[in-house]
C-alpha cells in the first residue's frame, strides 16, 4: 500500500478522542491497542482539531540598542477539539467529575445527566489522546498531562450538532505527535 508524505487528519472511525488519568503513557505507535486506562470521550466534528503554538519572547539588546539575542520566556501548546456528542462522558471530561451527576433510568424517566456549567475551578489534569488514520498511515496526537483551560461558545440550533469545544493545554512535556506510515517490514 502506498504511503503519503502529505497526511490527512481524519479521525479514526472507532475511537478518535480518549482521556485517561494524568501520567498515563501514550501508545508507542498510533494503532497500538490502548491500555484500559484510556476511555473514549466521543466523536470530534468534521471541522477537526486545531493545534496552536503560543510563544512569548524577550529581546536582549546591548547598550547600543543592538539586538543580540532573543529568548523564549513562555510557551504553550493547545488543542481545540470540537466534540459533537452530548453524553455523560463528554461532560465529565470537559467539566470534571464533581460537576456531573448521573441518575439511572427508572419507570418515570430515562437516564438523567445533570452538568453544572458554571465552574469555580478548572477540571482536573488528565492525559489526552487523539487518533487519526489516512489509509494505512496513522497519527496519534496526545499528552500525558493536560488541562482544559477554556471552552468555546455552544450553539443550540435545529440544523447542527450541539458541539462542545474545549481548549486543552499540554502541561509538563506538552503535546507529542506519533506518525506511522503503515509500512511493515
Amino acid at each position: 500500500m502506498a504511503t503519503h508524505e502529505t497526511k490527512l487528519g481524519v479521525g479514526k472511525i472507532s475511537g478518535m478522542f480518549f482521556h485517561a488519568p494524568a501520567g498515563t503513557a501514550l501508545p508507542t505507535y498510533p494503532l497500538e491497542t490502548l491500555n484500559s486506562a484510556w476511555e473514549s470521550v466521543g466523536d470530534v466534528s468534521d471541522t477537526g482539531l486545531t493545534l496552536t503554538f503560543e510563544k512569548s519572547t524577550t529581546n536582549l539588546r546591548n547598550w547600543a540598542n543592538q539586538l543580540k539575542r532573543i529568548i523564549m520566556t513562555e510557551h504553550a501548546e493547545t488543542i481545540s477539539a470540537p466534540i459533537m456528542d452530548t453524553t455523560e462522558e463528554v461532560f465529565r471530561t470537559i467539566l470534571g467529575d464533581a460537576a456531573v451527576t448521573a441518575t439511572a433510568a427508572s419507570a418515570q424517566h430515562g437516564a438523567l445527566v445533570t452538568a453544572k456549567l458554571s465552574q469555580e475551578q478548572l477540571p482536573d489534569e488528565e492525559a489526552y489522546l487523539f487518533l487519526m488514520k489516512d489509509g494505512d498511515d496513522a497519527i496519534a496526537l496526545g499528552c500525558t498531562k493536560g488541562q482544559i483551560t477554556a471552552m468555546d461558545a455552544v450553539t443550540f440550533a435545529p440544523n447542527a450538532a450541539i458541539t462542545w469545544t474545549p481548549t486543552i493545554t499540554g502541561l509538563d512535556e506538552g503535546w507529542k505527535i506519533i506518525t506511522d506510515d503503515g509500512q511493515t517490514a
